[in-house]
């Protein structure tokens, strides 16, 4: 992506993200209840731009090729999709308008009434799809890398 595209590309989610309410109307996804959802949702995108970074780096400097950075690689790009996944979970959790569990006790039920709630779950879902194979490959790089450095010690 040339200097010019990613300019573009950032000064698109600046905007977006910083239209004042009355403009976002068009944007119902973009509704937020409190100033720490926006905080939220950009450190989202702050710890997403830090993992493609680090893939970057990885990449460029030629590690990708030892076992232990490819399972950091395959961690990061997990957490990297999670991290997009939430930023998007959260904008359709916050701009949900009804409760998606209605009644209390044992009478409890999920209201699944528009592509909006259900997009919410399937959000949901993944959040635990997405991390625990992402903390086991980044656990397994680290242990190979660990592996490796005691093997060129001895």
């Amino acid at each position: 992506m040339g200097r010019f595209n990613r300019l573009v590309f950032g000064g698109t989610l600046i905007f977006v993200f910083f239209l004042p309410a009355s403009a976002q109307a068009a944007f119902s996804l973009f509704e937020w209840a409190t100033e720490g959802s926006y905080v939220h949702q950009i450190a989202h995108l702050l710890f997403l731009g830090a993992i493609l970074f680090f893939i970057k780096e990885m990449y460029r400097g030629e590690l990708h090729e030892t076992g232990g950075f490819r399972s950091l690689i395959w961690a990061c790009w997990l957490l990297a999709v999670w991290n997009l996944d939430a930023v998007i979970g959260h904008s359709i959790d916050w701009a949900l308008s009804n409760p998606i569990i209605m009644g209390e006790g044992m009478s409890r039920r999920l209201v699944m009434e528009n592509t909006r709630t259900w997009l919410f779950y399937i959000h949901r879902l993944n959040h635990f799809l997405l991390l625990p194979p992402a903390f086991y490959l980044f656990y397994r790089g680290l242990l190979a890398l660990s592996r490796e450095s005691e093997y060129r010690r001895s």
